[in-house]
């Protein structure tokens, strides 16, 4: 498993890619399989701003657990309020949620 980081000022975020056939990894002892695509992509150019690719990874994870932030938090190993503060309140609770 190859790890990405994304550098934040206080902080390192690690974004983990994970394979076609990966085991489900276990939330707070959760053991039920999660429903998220396996694997995503996100493209962009030098010169994006950080803050904007954050923002971008946040929004894919939220399509991928279908608006549920909690588990987009958790599979970020961010706190949910920061999806809330970063992506503000109206757009965290699913404006930007489009059903697949």
């Amino acid at each position: 498993m190859k790890t990405i980081p994304i550098n934040r000022s206080s902080n390192d975020i690690f974004v983990k890619e994970v394979t076609p056939g990966s085991k489900p990894v276990a939330v707070d002892g959760e053991a039920t399989p999660m429903e998220v695509q396996p694997t995503f992509t996100i493209a962009f150019t030098l010169g994006t701003r950080m803050k904007d690719l954050h923002d971008t990874i946040i929004r894919t994870v939220l399509q991928q657990t279908r608006g549920n932030r909690l588990r987009a938090a958790q599979l970020l190993h961010i706190n949910p309020r920061t999806i809330r503060r970063r992506l503000g309140k109206k757009e965290s609770i699913g404006t930007v949620i489009r059903a697949a």
